[in-house]
């Protein structure tokens, strides 16, 4: 080999490797972190892992599943954003983050709309009317009736202050009337356990948590708040149906990363758990659990997003829901 030969060769290879540190890395490059603000062991926790086994699976790289609950989202949603923008590190979460924490807390960390980039909503789960199995209200005209009747009104429970459950039975009592009063828990279980014993009146609640106690006679379901019957619950008629319309709605979950994250990452990730959103043996699971799968292209769960901060903001302020 001449000189000007192994010059020419020397210079090649020097090219190449100034090159080669500065091109995108494929992705994912290394595992993946799905960052729940919920604890471990609930109904969007066994969903999220469940997610994670086949996305693990499709991608070819581990998914782990980091529970940070805690300030409606806040400190989880601060650990993905402390995270680089390379789609890693996904955020988990739920109607209440992604919607009305914004608008119900005083003080809130972050903007769902500006801080985040929507990947795809994964599930949503139907809010059902009921009252104890035992309760002397057997219809929805029946509860309507004697809201409107009682001198003490009737009461009802909701998983917390500004939650789905508390602003949709704000909407349901502005639509018919009558006159009911809010009893706030700390989710659905202590609530429920009150609805079932007469203690409180009558709940809106997922059927991802009251199915089964429908099932075994626990609760009577008087209506379905949605637009459409569920397949859990196929003989429970909507609201619309019995003449209550636009009181529908139901808790969603979904998936985002930090703003600035590439959009080849979005657009992988968002194969990859539609993907497992349209498996037939997830879509069994999810439905067994009382919930639907609900996948969406990135662009539809920004404009899904936007419409529901624009439908829950004017509620809670009406209501007078604040958090500090």
């Amino acid at each position: 080999m001449d000189r000007r030969t192994l010059l020419q060769s020397a210079l090649g290879l020097g090219s190449l490797s100034i090159a080669s540190p500065g091109r995108a890395q494929a992705f994912p490059s290394k595992p993946i972190t799905l960052v729940l603000p919920f604890s471990a062991g609930g109904i969007s926790d066994v969903m999220a892992r469940t997610l994670a086994q086949h996305v693990a699976q499709h991608l070819g790289k581990p998914v782990i599943v980091d529970n940070k609950p805690g300030a409606g989202g806040q400190i989880a949603a601060s650990a993905v954003l402390q995270q680089a923008a390379d789609g890693h590190t996904v955020y988990v979460a739920g109607t209440a983050m992604f919607a009305i924490n914004q608008t119900l807390f005083r003080k809130f960390a972050y903007d769902p709309v500006k801080d985040f980039e929507p990947v795809t909503s994964l599930v949503i789960s139907p809010l059902v009317l009921v009252v104890a199995a035992d309760s002397p209200v057997r219809t929805l005209s029946e509860l309507v009736s004697l809201s409107r009747s009682s001198r003490q009104g009737l009461t009802f429970a909701s998983q917390g202050l500004g939650s789905v459950g508390h602003l949709l039975a704000e909407l349901f009592r502005s639509r018919t009337g009558g006159s009911m009063s809010h009893v706030a828990y700390k989710g659905s279980v202590p609530a429920l356990q009150d609805v079932m014993t007469n203690r409180v009146d009558f709940m809106l609640d997922p059927t991802s948590s009251t199915e089964a106690l429908i099932r075994g006679k626990k609760l009577r379901a008087l209506a379905i708040a949605s637009t459409r019957r569920v397949p859990q619950l196929p003989d429970v008629p909507t609201l619309a149906e019995l003449g209550v319309s636009g009181v529908d709605a139901g808790v969603w979950f979904g998936a985002a990363v930090r703003s600035g994250t590439p959009v080849s990452a979005v657009q992988t990730l968002n194969r990859a758990l539609v993907a497992a959103l349209q498996d037939p043996g997830i879509q069994k699971r999810f439905e067994s659990q009382g919930m639907q799968a609900y996948p969406q292209t990135p662009e539809q769960f920004k404009q899904f997003i936007r419409g529901e901060i624009a439908r829950w903001a004017p509620l809670i302020q009406s209501s007078g829901a604040s958090i500090d």
